[in-house]
């Protein structure tokens, strides 16, 4: 019915609109601010309260937010590109001068690499810590570090059949796509859209498509 609205209205149909956007918040928002956001999004009017209401439930279960997360368009909407004065272009080009502050650079390199290296090796912790040690660098932008941690726990962990090693897995294909270990993450997200879990199979479902397109590509 809403689509149909929509179409009718000429509207993004709300189905098709990320939670975050329909609530107005960060990806980093928490439950309280999530509540708050509800409340406003409702005197805002934008939205139907059934559709407010779904945003909110996807966004405070973790299986759900995880596919929020991912659906969500990374690089800003492209602009028109303004006219701009290129009259400097032909001025004479300025004379290069190296900054004292760079004379460390290559060394700050090197320490650079040897960090990066640090972090694909194995450390000693409890395999209790593996998955929120892996699931906090993959948040954080540190991929090699959280498929490192992440592949232990999936191998070593005794109980397949709960909501971490869900997560776990679905954060490890996530990682592989983004470190762009394509045939890893595809392995991976097929086993996954065999699961019983119908958001499981979901998630797994879409994100096979966009791996798909990108493998062919190479």
């Amino acid at each position: 019915m809403l689509t149909a609205v929509a179409k009718m209205t000429n509207k993004p149909d709300p189905n098709n609109i990320n939670p975050y956007d329909i609530l107005g918040v960060s990806q980093s928002a928490s439950k309280p601010e999530i509540i708050k956001a509800v409340n406003l999004a409702m005197q805002r009017g934008e939205f139907p309260v059934d559709v407010i209401a779904k945003a909110q439930k996807s966004l405070m279960k973790t299986e759900e937010r995880i596919i929020a997360d991912y659906l969500r368009p990374i690089l800003p909407t492209i602009k028109r590109f303004k006219y701009t004065d290129l009259s400097t272009l032909a001025q004479a080009r300025p004379t290069l001068e190296l900054l004292p502050e760079f004379d460390g650079l290559d060394q700050a390199i090197i320490q650079a690499k040897q960090q990066e290296h640090l972090e694909r090796e194995p450390l000693p912790i409890p395999i209790s810590e593996l998955y929120s040690e892996g699931m906090a660098a993959c948040k954080e932008g540190r991929y090699p570090k959280g498929i490192k941690y992440l592949e232990e726990y999936c191998q070593n962990t005794q109980v397949r059949n709960n909501g971490d090693y869900i997560q776990a897995q679905m954060w490890l294909a996530t990682a592989y796509h983004k470190t762009g270990q394509l045939q890893r993450a595809i392995a991976l997200c097929e086993v996954l859209s065999n699961h019983t879990h119908p958001q499981i199979n979901t998630w797994a479902n879409r994100i096979l498509a966009v791996l798909y397109k990108e493998n062919s590509r190479g």
